[in-house]
């Protein structure tokens, strides 16, 4: 087992924050955790554990941390592209200009609702956004990472964004996505991830895979019920404060 510090989510607490990897439900956690805790005084650990080995999380249940979330780990091919003919009022364009962050961090301070962040109550309320605001200025920073926008031509807003992970040439970990709150339901969304899709197969992309939480039924059904998202694996978020 080992434990890896989560440097931005570190920053946005204040304190160090934990990534528990390899949990060895054979192993003495007690020690493992007096071992972490003298080294890091964290505040916040988590860990993720498969479905599949659902008595692993009962050690972690014994040592005091709870289930947060059900994450969905899924991936899907790309090979036709989708059909945006119809909505040429919209651009999908790399964010390369730091003057076109500031509407896609006030997205992604508010959009997200159903991640293991904004649903713990034991949290601050403003935890979940900043730390978006925080994933998106990386990937902005980051060589082998993208934010994208799509952009409403008529008025230059920024109506969605989409960051994405280059693994290889040919395949990409999406990241983070969101609409704005006032244009929600509007179908925005969906249309956000083929413009994304579209750009990733022009430039040679033909596989994704991304992470999304099981209570967002959603992009749930989208993803997987509509665009044909595979599922790969199914994990228990198990978390742990530290306050």
């Amino acid at each position: 087992m080992k434990v890896d510090l989560v440097e931005i989510d570190s920053r946005v607490f204040g304190r160090n924050v934990l990534a528990i990897n390899d949990l060895d439900p054979q192993a003495d956690f007690a020690a493992f955790e007096r071992d972490y805790v003298g080294r890091f005084n964290p505040v916040y650990v988590s860990c993720k554990v498969p479905l599949e080995r659902v008595t692993d999380t009962h050690v972690l249940e014994r040592h005091g941390f709870n289930l947060i979330e059900c994450q969905i780990r899924s991936c899907i091919k790309l090979r036709k592209p989708f059909d945006v003919s119809a909505f040429g009022q919209y651009a999908f364009e790399q964010v390369i200009r730091e003057e076109d962050l500031p509407e896609i961090l006030e997205i992604a301070a508010t959009t997200f609702v159903h991640d293991r962040f904004s649903m713990d109550l034991a949290l601050p309320p403003e935890v979940s956004g900043n730390r978006y605001k925080e994933y998106v200025l990386k990937s902005f920073h980051s060589p082998d990472e993208a934010v994208c926008r799509l952009v409403e031509r008529a008025s230059g807003r920024t109506v969605a964004f989409k960051t994405h992970l280059y693994h290889a040439p040919d395949e990409v970990r999406f990241l983070l996505g969101g609409v704005r709150n006032d244009l929600k339901n509007l179908g925005l969304g969906p249309l956000n991830g083929y413009f994304e899709f579209n750009e990733l197969i022009r430039k040679g992309v033909r596989k994704g895979i991304t992470h999304i939480s099981a209570s967002n039924y959603p992009v749930f059904n989208l993803e997987i019920g509509n665009l044909g998202f595979r599922v790969m694996t199914v994990f228990a978020a198990m978390r742990k404060l530290y306050l």
